[in-house]
């Protein structure tokens, strides 16, 4: 099991305008699927099923218009999971909003079924009723005014909807304590204009409701959500579904020349587990302000293993390819809001290759990649910079690999990348589509067939056999795609989250390649007088640190003492080595690093720092190696001006010569605040006369 420790390289996002996303990586409609429509929950059940208290009885106040209002929806999932949205509603200009779930218990009976566009709410109390009638009773000194009344009623608009009504008049009926309403039935898509909207867990609202302490009784619309969740509820739980994608064990072809020369089979490629998903979104007016996505791994692995057959000629040979083994929505990831806002999910898996090869081969390469279940990725669709990927370093991979017959060189490459996207579609707003590509990962393999006369593989005798070079490289890249119309114009753009490589070690495979051997020297004497021919070349050796040539030990050794076990043959022929000593190789350049607005190098800790602090995750290796930033790269310290003084913005973590920090005056959040300059005020300065009596200015 390889355990990866990388350095995480996160690149700048780049924008690319509309015209570059003729294709989008999914369509909205293909993600979206069948999505579950969710249900309204009356908030009266919703917060007994959340241990919260309603207010007594006959406090009216729920009958007050107001600026917002909560709306919960949910259903079950066919997996048993529940799926809640959780809505604040905030009035359209001109038109408060009431809420008839809230104020239901005020009354005895509704009827909305008139076709004469009147509503009548009978209340079960002479003091609700005067309450409503003094409250609502300002519409009718106005032909102008109106309020949005949202009812969650048997008979109320569609079955397991919420319907808006405006209300333009009341009247009173004190007889029967009825108040009757002139409504007119009102489209979401004119209403919702400006709402937040969370999705993927229920999310209790704080100010109203007092805990209670036990599930109440569960009653009208959304009891299907509420009784699935009785007695295992956790309102923090974001919805977990399954990607699974391919079958263990299952052949496929990935590529296969037209000569015959060359295929690669998919032998055994699956994708399993599961994400889970939560999701943020605020409009504003029907333009959208914000939407942000967070996804996280749970139980998620890939499995990669390609069998490579080359009966190729001597001369090289290279292919690229790439085939999409499965695309489809995903059961159960999608959700929907009637005349709000829906929600899908696709999932692909792709698996590509590309190879150099020359003579003949067969091979098995691949590996099995897991993700923590501590990994998240999150898609903020208005800011690229709040876009980001955590918790991936503890990704493992456990590398496969088998040669059963290879007498050349073949260096092979694959990749397994699922695919994530996620199409969201806002009534009146438009749409976005958000894709998570997983290269999970790259795989580099270079297979060389080798001659050593002590043996190839450190377990085996044999002198002939296969030697491999292997490398994993991981990526996750994004991609948006927006579609909001002409009055909402956002640009699409794409950002690589993070990217990083870690070699696998090397493998030997002993195998019996007829005709690999070393070049002939039996004899390194000249030919007999009067004869045609030529000396042949001798054959070299390489033991550490030099090279050399391999000779009969007869003969004198310019390089000093013969050295054994470097040369085939007897003891007779042994390798002299030259007698200049290798170079050695150059020092390698140290590898760079790129923390957020700076540049440096990678070094150990150990080493004196000229540009300060180390900068831990922006390099390779253990923790003895970090990124030393250069001294010139740091971005001057933003200035701040409080009241009468001058400063610097700095970390509260850092000593401040000037006293204490100052809150206010610089951006960011809390952690970073004005450090003022050390200068003495003016203010503290007066006039006196020193021994001398001059007059001086004492501070």
């Amino acid at each position: 099991m390889f355990h990866l420790l990388p350095s995480i390289l996160l690149v700048a996002a780049s924008f690319l305008p509309p015209a570059c996303h003729a294709e989008p990586l999914v369509s909205t409609s293909s993600a979206i699927g069948q999505p579950l429509t969710l249900h309204p929950i009356h908030l009266r059940d919703y917060e007994d099923a959340l241990g919260l208290r309603r207010r007594a009885q006959e406090d009216f106040s729920d009958l007050d218009p107001g600026s917002q209002s909560q709306l919960i929806y949910g259903r079950p999932g066919d997996d048993g999971q529940l799926r809640f949205a959780n809505m604040t509603l905030y009035a359209p200009s001109g038109l408060p909003i009431v809420l008839m779930e809230r104020f239901e218990g005020l009354t005895s009976a509704v009827d909305c079924k008139g076709d004469d566009g009147e509503m009548s709410l009978t209340f079960s109390s002479k003091g609700a009723y005067e309450y409503a009638l003094k409250i609502w009773g300002y519409i009718n000194e106005d032909d102008d005014k109106q309020f949005l009344l949202v009812a969650n009623h048997d008979g109320c608009g569609p079955s397991d909807e919420r319907q808006p009504y405006k209300v333009s008049s009341v009247a009173e009926d004190s007889a029967d304590l009825t108040i009757k309403m002139r409504t007119q039935v009102t489209e979401w898509s004119e209403v919702a204009g400006s709402y937040d909207l969370d999705f993927g867990k229920a999310i209790p609202q704080a100010g109203k409701f007092k805990p209670r302490g036990f599930w109440g009784d569960i009653a009208n619309v959304g009891k299907d959500v509420l009784d699935a969740a009785q007695g295992d509820f956790d309102q923090t739980k974001s919805v977990t579904f399954g990607v699974n994608v391919g079958k263990a064990g299952e052949k496929t072809n990935i590529y296969k020349d037209d000569k015959g020369r060359f295929s690669i089979d998919c032998i055994d490629c699956y994708v399993a587990g599961s994400w889970q998903v939560q999701g943020h979104i605020v409009v504003e007016n029907f333009v959208l302000q914000d939407l942000t996505l967070a996804a996280s791994p749970s139980n998620f692995k890939a499995k990669l293993e390609l069998e490579a057959t080359v009966t190729a000629s001597k001369s090289p040979a290279t292919l690229q390819n790439s085939k999409e083994l499965f695309s489809a929505p995903i059961p159960g990831a999608g959700i929907a809001v009637t005349g709000i806002f829906k929600l899908g999910a696709t999932v692909s898996y792709e698996v590509g290759t590309s190879a150099t090869f020359a003579g003949t081969a067969t091979a098995q390469f691949g590996l099995e990649a897991g993700l923590p279940n501590a990994a998240k990725v999150v898609a903020d669709v208005n800011n690229p910079d709040r876009s980001s990927a955590t918790g991936w370093q503890g990704s493992s991979l456990t590398p496969n690999f088998k040669v059963t017959k290879l007498d050349a060189s073949i260096t092979l490459a694959a990749f397994s990348q699922p695919k994530i996207a996620f199409g969201v579609e806002l009534v009146k707003v438009g749409n976005v589509d958000v894709a998570v590509t997983m290269k999970l990962p790259e795989i580099s393999t270079t297979l060389s067939a080798t001659y050593d006369p002590k043996g190839v593989c450190p377990s085996s005798t044999s002198k002939t056999g296969v030697k491999l070079e292997n490398k994993a490289t991981e990526s996750l890249n994004l991609q948006i795609d927006l579609d909001l119309g002409d009055d909402n114009k956002k640009p699409s753009w794409s950002k690589t989250l993070l990217e990083y490589s870690q070699p696998l070690g090397d493998a030997c495979f002993p195998l019996n390649i007829p005709g690999l051997g070393p070049a002939d020297t039996s004899s390194t004497a000249a030919p007999p007088s009067g004869t045609s021919g030529t000396t042949p070349t001798p054959a070299t050796c390489s033991p550490p640190g030099k090279t050399g040539i391999c000779q009969k030990t007869s003969i004198t050794c310019t390089g000093g003492a013969y050295m054994s076990g470097y040369c085939s043959g007897d003891n007779t022929i042994k390798c002299c080595p030259n007698a200049a000593p290798t170079a050695p190789e150059p020092p390698t350049a140290p590898k760079t690093c790129a923390p957020p607005g700076k540049t440096g190098i990678c070094q150990k800790t150990s080493t004196a720092c000229p540009g300060g602090a180390y900068i831990s995750g922006y390099c390779p290796g253990d923790e003895s190696v970090k990124c030393c930033p250069d001294a010139a790269s740091a971005p001057a310290p933003k200035t701040c001006a409080p009241p009468g003084k001058t400063g610097i913005c700095k970390k509260t973590s850092e000593s401040c010569a000037g006293g204490a920090f100052i809150s206010g005056y610089c951006p960011g959040d809390e952690s970073v605040k004005c450090c003022p300059n050390p200068t003495t005020p003016v203010g503290s300065c007066k006039m006196k006369r020193d021994r001398f009596g001059k007059r001086i200015i004492a501070c």
